[in-house]
This record gives structure tokens, sequence and C-alpha cells, in this order.
């Protein structure tokens, strides 16, 4: 844990602080309340770590705390908040997106030596953990979440090679994935060094801090991806419509990005229908997820079974669609369908 220079180390309040606080005192925020532990109380800690806990923005934000602390109880005004300089430490707050800041791992953040750790409804993925992240033995991490839908490291970097040779288009040269996990492809894609710049995106802190933590694991350069803790819906949706809202540094020019999309793939039938409608995948169905990214190139990673004819309508004047079967060790794990963005009258000049 970082001290600051009027922090009251070794102090019964600044114990206090950390029994409360737990993991999150580490918190960037968390550190500003330090210098003032001797004038608060447990339950005003108790209070701002239900924020910080509930709210993964205010661990960074000093303004998002702020007025989280406020709307949670009366005793948080009592702080005095002044005194923490949050005017001064605060980024501009006029952005409804920012990159995000790299996240500590937490209690959820798993790296499971053996089966006998492991939940039972994982087991099997955890069997293949080779096949999904080489690496896995020096220390990679994942939610037991991010098991469900962790792209196969070799089926990765595949799609990585593919998009650096097959499908080399040398105005593209940014790269947006929009369900970024625990970073297998997003890491593939920053290994290939293909791309100018990498836009990951992850609503899961936990999650998100896996992914950070497991690209430093790779080696991969910490200034080759721009993270982003939020909703890829959301981020795309502000990017066409208002990019004035973003933080400058995720303003990118559509005509030269491209998105890989590797959503949850739940619903009825995916694992057993001989032919999976994709009209039924949930929480996103194939139309919301052409919806979004139909204004980008969009390369979408399915179902092995997905229904080929739903995916040809989404082609755009009759062209034909590229869409390759992804396997491991002779077994189809996956689809890929390449479809072109929209494209603008200026580009059709």
């Amino acid at each position: 844990m970082a001290l600051t220079e009027n922090e009251p180390t070794n102090s019964v309040e600044l114990q206090l602080a950390r029994d409360t606080l737990g993991p999150f005192i580490d918190a960037p925020t968390a550190q500003l309340f330090l210098p003032q532990a001797r004038q608060i109380p447990q339950a005003a800690w108790e209070i701002i770590r239900n924020v910080l806990e509930n709210n993964p923005q205010a661990r960074e934000d000093v303004a998002c705390l702020t007025k989280l602390l406020a709307e949670e109880s009366q005793a948080a005004l009592d702080l005095n908040m002044a005194d923490l300089g949050a005017n001064d430490t605060a980024e501009p707050s006029g952005f409804s997106l920012k990159p995000a800041e790299r996240l500590p791992l937490t209690e959820k953040c798993h790296h499971y030596a053996g089966q006998h750790e492991v939940p039972w409804d994982i087991q099997k993925y955890f069997s293949q953990r080779y096949s999904i992240f080489s690496y896995y033995d020096d220390g990679v991490y994942m939610t037991d979440d991010a098991w469900f839908g962790v792209t196969p490291e070799p089926v990765a970097n595949q799609i990585a090679y593919e998009l650096s040779e097959d499908h080399y288009d040398p105005k593209k040269t940014t790269l947006i994935d929009a369900f970024g996990g625990a970073g297998g492809n997003t890491i593939a894609f920053a290994l290939s060094e293909r791309w100018e710049r990498i836009i990951s995106i992850e609503r899961d802190a936990d999650t998100l801090a896996c992914a950070q933590h497991n690209a430093e694991l790779y080696g991969v350069d910490p200034d080759a991806i721009t993270w982003i803790l939020g909703d890829s819906f959301d981020y795309v949706d502000k990017l066409v419509n208002s990019p004035e809202t973003l933080h400058p540094d995720l303003r990118v020019d559509l005509q030269t990005t491209m998105v890989f999309a590797s959503p949850p793939w739940g619903g009825p039938g995916y694992r057993t229908d001989e032919v999976f409608d994709l009209s039924t995948m949930q929480p996103y169905s194939l139309n919301q997820l052409h919806e979004a990214y139909k204004k980008m190139d969009h390369l979408l990673f399915l179902p092995r079974t997905s229904d080929i004819r739903q995916i040809a309508k989404l082609a755009p004047g009759g062209q034909k669609l590229e869409v390759i079967q992804y396997c491991v060790e002779g077994a189809s794990k996956a689809m890929g369908a390449y479809i072109p963005g929209e494209v603008s009258p200026a580009s059709e000049e």
C-alpha cells in the first residue's frame, strides 16, 4: 500500500481504515483519504468501501467518488472533501467514457493451481487451460465467468494472423475488441504488431483487471492497448453519434477502424442444435450485433453451427461474405463472419 507524506503511519486510525476498506485501500481515490484518517469514523469508512466496491469508476475518479458519497449518506458530507484536494487531482469530468487505468487484481481474480481448487462448472475448461493460455502456469488470472467465453489461444492467433495477412487492409489501422474478456484475443492482436491502435472493451472490472495482468504477462507493450471499462454498444453509439462526449484518446476514424466482436453465446441450443438460430442468441442476437457495428468492417465470432443463411442476409448490396470455421485439433470450435461496413458517401466518390 502506498503511503502519502502526511499519512498517520502505524496509527490505530490507519489500521481501522485498512481493516474496513480491505482490498480497496489501494484504490487511488482511497489513498486520498488516508491523511485524514484520524478524523474519519468507522461508519464513514464503511460508506466509502461500499461505494468503491459497487462503482469501479469511483476507485479512479475523485469527482465521481465525491458525488456518490454525497448521494450515499449525509455522513459522507462530513468527510471534508475540500481537504483532499479533489479539485486538483481529478481529471476533467466532462467525458462520458475515458480510458481505464491499470486495475488491481481482486478476490474474484483466480489463478487455480490444481483441479481440486476449481469450481465444478469450469473444471472442463480448466482441463483445457494450456490451449486457452499457453502461459497459464506463468500466472494467468481469470474470473470464473471468463472461462466460459475465452477464445483458445491457437484460434486467437489465427484470427490475428488473418487480419495481418490474408485480410490485410492498409487503410484499417485501429481495431476495437468489443468483448475483451480476460484478454485472449486482445493479446493476440497486440502481439501481431499489425495495428497502430487497439481498443479493448470489458464491462466487468474484475475481468478487465485479469486482462490487463495477462497482457503484461505475455509481454505486450503497455502502450499498445487502450482499455475501456464499459459497454461496447454504448461506446460505439457515442463514437458514431456523439464522439465529442468521449475522451480524446477514445475518438477514432470510423473509416480506418475495424471491430472484432466475440459476444457471449448464451441461449437455447447453441451446443446441441444442428443449425443454431442466431436470432435466439443471448444476451445479444446477430441483428443487434450487426446494427451496433455496421458503420465499420466487423468480424463476428459466432458458434460453429450458426445459421449461414442468417449471416448471408447481412451482406451489403448483394455481396458475398466470407465465413471461416476455426478448428483446434481437427474439431471446429467457432465460426468467423467477415462483414464489410457501410460505405459513407464521401468514400464512394
